[in-house]
């Protein structure tokens, strides 16, 4: 079962990489953006929505869409990150910029923990907690809270998840010969997705669970067909991932933008493409219930 305490431990030792991660990765920034934005703006003509960010971190995605005229609520299960997501809230009060409506502590798989409303949200994002919840009926639970936090009519829930291609191309830059020196562990991880190991050096024990696109298909038709439809499964760093982004940034925005409009609306959908990002973002539209 996921050990949240541990899944929280390693994240606020990555507080600093977490606030920057997004600023050095721009195709997942961007496309996880756009493809919320465009979500929200085929659901109504309201231009401002209430969005849920579960498991968001220190908010780089959530302050962007309070950017955007969204109502956002923040929860995240490491205390480290949440204090990181108060620490730019406050300079924002300061300087008069956009605001967070509320940022907490909380669960993705204890929905008292969150403190928010059910079926009130036009989105819910779930761009984080599902890398790290090791058994699928654990996943189910998580989706099924965010689910109950969407409005009845047609509320989005984005749900993403890390690619095992992600790792094994991780692997073969890093150390290659891990694939050789631990040939039992990979056969197993080839097999279940999970990637579980304890980090001597940080007294931490890692959990993660990866997946493939066929998967992430299979398992909202196996658990959700009744309760959600999937609208989009989408690759969001189109054929960038590796870290194949990583000088965009530095090229400046208008270099960012043009490259993300490419990835999105020609190499992101497309089955042929799928495995060439580090991250699937699967949209979820909640059906209505009479």
């Amino acid at each position: 079962m996921t050990s949240t305490v541990d899944v929280a431990r390693l994240y606020d030792g990555l507080v600093e990489y977490e606030v920057r991660r997004l600023a050095e990765h721009p195709m997942e920034r961007e496309l996880t953006f756009c493809s919320i934005q465009d979500g929200l703006a085929a659901k109504s003509s309201n231009s401002k929505k209430r969005i849920a960010d579960v498991g968001g971190g220190p908010g780089c995605i959530a302050f962007r869409l309070a950017d955007a005229g969204h109502v956002v609520d923040l929860r995240d299960l490491t205390p480290g990150l949440i204090e990181a997501a108060k620490s730019e809230q406050a300079k924002r009060v300061e300087k008069g910029s956009a605001t967070l409506a509320s940022l907490e502590i909380g669960n993705a798989l204890d929905q008292s923990s969150l403190a928010l409303n059910p079926s009130s949200y036009d989105a819910v994002l779930l761009l984080g907690p599902l890398y790290h919840i090791m058994e699928e009926d654990e996943r189910v639970v998580a989706v099924d809270n965010a689910l109950n936090l969407a409005a009845d009519d047609g509320g989005l829930v984005y749900c993403a998840f890390i690619s095992v291609a992600a790792h094994l191309r991780d692997v073969a830059v890093r150390d290659p010969s891990r694939l050789v020196i631990e040939s039992g562990f990979y056969a197993s991880y080839l097999n279940t997705g999970k990637y579980e190991k304890y980090k001597k050096e940080d007294d931490v024990h890692v959990q993660s669970f990866h997946t493939h696109a066929a998967d992430v298909r299979e398992f909202f038709r196996k658990h959700f067909s009744t309760k959600a439809e999937l609208i989009e499964l989408r690759a969001t760093e189109g054929i960038l991932g590796g870290g194949l982004d990583a000088k965009l940034e530095a090229a400046g925005t208008e270099t960012v933008n043009k490259w993300a409009r490419l990835m999105y609306e020609q190499f992101s959908t497309a089955e042929e493409y799928l495995g060439c990002a580090d991250h699937l973002l699967a949209v979820i539209k909640k059906k209505t219930t009479n």
